[in-house]
């Protein structure tokens, strides 16, 4: 028996084209180039921002350095203008001290000397202590009697060389006066001249 195959020859099943795109393939020795050459990039930046690093600290290390010898010559001339301040306040003091000397015409040994001539004339007076401070003397006493004490001011500045007497405060004590005393030494400019002199004689004969 014949059989006619009115629908014609099956269709054969195509394979369908795959609709994937992918990326193009690269060639195998191009990867090893392309990760040397960031490798590279890596290193060659590290190695600018190490050396920019050296760079600066180099530089702060010199600045470091200068700035440590300006200090060094900062203290040598505070010290040296320390030095000359204590020699100038040295001689201040001693150009002071010639000063007041040669002011006051202080000396200790004229000083006693006329205190103990006021003492000597005036009667029962004594002295219990004295203190001197350049030309000012401090001195405490006793006296018998207020009119005593009197005498002893009047004999002090009666020998020329005492002023600004200032008798403090005298209190009674067992038939006593205690009193305080404080004058400046301040002679003369010319002993000679507390002297006096007689005139010269008057010019003409007999």
């Amino acid at each position: 028996m014949i059989k006619v195959n009115l629908v014609g020859k099956a269709r054969q099943k195509q394979p369908k084209a795959s609709m994937k795109i992918g990326m193009p393939a690269m060639p195998g020795n191009l990867t090893p180039v392309l990760a040397i050459m960031v490798v590279l990039g890596f290193a060659g930046g590290g190695y600018w921002w190490y050396t920019a690093l050296t760079g600066e600290s180099a530089e702060l290390d010199q600045q470091i350095r200068r700035l440590e010898a300006r200090k060094a010559e900062l203290d040598s001339v505070i010290k040296q203008v320390q030095v000359n301040e204590s020699i100038k306040k040295k001689l201040e003091n001693r150009v002071k001290v010639i000063e007041n000397l040669s002011k006051n015409q202080v000396s200790p040994v004229l000083a006693l000397d006329q205190l103990a001539e006021a003492v000597a004339r005036t009667q029962f007076v004594w002295l219990s202590s004295l203190e001197q401070k350049d030309a000012v003397l401090s001195m405490n006493g006793t006296g018998t009697s207020l009119n005593a004490i009197a005498d002893f001011y009047t004999n002090l500045n009666g020998t020329g060389y005492f002023k600004n007497i200032d008798i403090g405060q005298t209190q009674e004590s067992a038939g006593n006066f205690t009193f305080s005393l404080k004058c400046e030494f301040a002679p003369p400019r010319s002993p000679a001249s507390t002297t006096s002199t007689a005139p010269p004689p008057a010019a003409g004969g007999n």
